[in-house]
Formats: structure tokens, C-alpha cells, sequence
């Protein structure tokens, strides 16, 4: 498994990411002991990024995570890189400071450490507080509640300061475009999280039509200032692992697509067994698709 720098991190991470989400499952329904063979395998694969969150599973996903990784901690390599994220409902938003420390906590507990490596604001952005914004997790927020005094930023350099959590990083998948922009342009920020796949591209590349959502080149935008940008719905859900392609199979033409923008600097791939790990690797050892290849997808 070949790495890839995070940004301005300097941690190297391997370019399949173990994504720990509630759809494929594998952190959030299966077995203790299905789990453990699972973060065996990756890690004897080189993957060394985990990322998951506390909304996955209802805090299932952390926990197990957890455990698996508290129980293997004599064999894990220090370069194993753990991200968690933040996603604060409408009616913690009066304490927003408070609401993001309190999380952070909760997720430290679960996961049994002392340190998490990357935080990340799992929330969207957008003009001002909303209920849910139509895709993604916990409430909208305003530029205001993550930049501001006693804002998301403010709690993650507190909880920085005490040794909590290493870098930070917000999310470009949904959200207001332009607003998502300012957060990238505030360089308050280390990583993003950006929806990038063979479906839609407007992470870099402008849409075909409004079919499309526009995520106005967020992922571009953020790989110039420098920072780490994660590709999440890779696979789109599963729905790009299915059917048949006049020249390459379905998952291994939209990991390898991802792949191929070397400004993306982990693609997370959720899993619900062992040989889809070991599929994923397969299919980025294969390395990146040629122009010709992208064109016929």
C-alpha cells in the first residue's frame, strides 16, 4: 500500500482509508471477532488511516473501534493515523464551545486514548442555523458558529492545547460552496473531507449540468492551500460497485479513479468484510487509471 502525505500534517497515511461508517457495517453490526480480523488484515496491508465518527452506529463505531485497537496496541505501528469527527445537533448550538469539548471527550472515552489524531467538523455550513441541511450530519452552522469567538475552532485550539487532538479538519461534502470556500480560505483548518467519484467530479473539475452537484472545486481549492483532502463516497454508497463496464470492473474503475488525482490524499472506502479490504488494496496497487481509461469511464 503506497502512502500519501496529508497535507501540511507531514503524516503519511496509506491511500485506501478504513472508513468505519454505518453502510457498509462492519463497525457498526458485526462481531467483535470479524472486527479484529478485519483491523488485523489492514494493518498486515499497510493501511494505517482510520477514520469514524460518533453519529456512525450511535457511537457504536467508536466504541468498537476502540476496543479493537486498544486490545492490538502492543502490535500497532506508530504511524497509524485515527481521525473522529464532531456533528453537533440544533439544540447544543447556545454552547457551541462547550457542545464540540464535550463531544471530543465522549469520543476519547470510546475509543479508549488519550489523543485523537485529526478531528474533523462533521457539520455543513451554510448561510445561517438550519434543523439538518439536505445531505450530512447533525445541524447546519453558520460561518460564525465555526470560525467565531467561542465557536468549533475556538473549542478545537483548547482542546489542542491540552494534548486532546492533533490536527483539525472540516467538510466540503454539502454545505453552502461559497461558504465552504472561506473555511478552506481561513487556513484555520488541516484537512477537508470532499465527495469525490466517478459520478461526480466538481470537487476539481466544473459539472457537465445542473444534474450534478456542484461542490465548486472545493477539493482543488483546499489541495492549493495546502492542505489534505479526503475522498469520501468513493463507491457512492455501493452504487458504483455494482453492474458491469466495457473495461474495467465497477470498484476497481472507481478506486483507481480516485487514485488518479494526486492531489487526493486518502480515499475512504467503508467495508463489510475482509475480502473487500483486501480488494481495495488490490485495486490501488494497480495504480493510477492512464487519460484514456478516465475517458472511457
Amino acid at each position: 500500500m503506497r502512502k500519501r502525505r496529508l497535507g501540511r500534517t507531514g503524516l503519511e497515511v496509506s491511500e485506501i482509508g478504513f472508513g468505519c461508517g454505518a453502510v457498509a457495517g462492519l463497525f457498526t453490526r458485526e462481531a467483535p471477532a470479524l472486527q479484529r480480523q478485519a483491523v488485523a488484515r489492514a494493518l498486515e496491508l499497510d493501511i494505517n488511516y482510520f477514520d469514524t465518527a460518533p453519529v456512525y452506529g450511535n457511537t457504536a463505531s467508536e466504541a468498537n473501534l476502540g476496543a479493537v485497537l486498544h486490545e492490538m496496541r502492543a502490535q500497532l505501528p506508530p504511524e497509524v493515523t485515527l481521525a473522529t469527527k464532531v456533528a453537533l445537533a440544533f439544540d447544543e448550538l447556545d454552547d457551541i464551545y462547550g457542545a464540540v469539548i464535550r463531544s471530543v471527550e465522549g469520543s476519547l472515552r470510546r475509543l479508549r486514548r488519550e489523543r485523537i489524531d485529526l478531528i474533523q467538523l462533521h457539520n455543513r455550513v451554510g448561510a445561517e442555523r438550519a434543523l439538518r441541511p439536505d445531505i450530512g450530519s447533525g445541524a447546519q452552522l453558520s460561518l460564525q458558529d465555526i470560525l467565531g469567538s467561542r465557536g468549533v475552532v475556538d473549542a478545537f485550539c483548547a482542546l489542542h492545547a491540552q494534548g486532546k487532538v492533533g490536527y483539525f479538519g472540516c467538510c466540503a461534502f454539502g454545505g453552502d460552496a461559497l461558504l465552504v470556500r472561506d473555511m478552506i480560505d481561513s487556513a484555520v483548518f488541516d484537512t477537508v473531507l470532499v465527495h469525490y467519484s466517478l459520478s461526480n467530479r466538481s470537487a476539481w473539475e466544473t459539472p457537465p449540468d445542473a444534474s450534478v452537484r456542484d461542490y465548486g472545486l472545493a477539493g482543488a481549492r483546499a489541495a492549493g492551500n495546502g492542505m489534505a483532502t479526503i475522498a469520501v463516497r468513493v463507491l457512492e454508497a455501493g452504487a458504483l460497485a455494482q453492474g458491469s463496464s466495457a473495461t474495467l470492473p465497477p470498484v476497481e474503475a472507481a478506486i483507481r479513479f480516485a487514485l488518479s488525482n494526486p492531489e487526493v490524499s486518502t480515499a475512504l472506502v467503508g467495508f463489510s468484510d475482509i475480502g473487500q479490504i483486501e480488494e481495495a488494496v488490490r485495486c490501488a496497487g494497480l495504480g493510477p487509471l492512464c487519460a484514456g481509461e478516465i475517458a472511457s469511464l
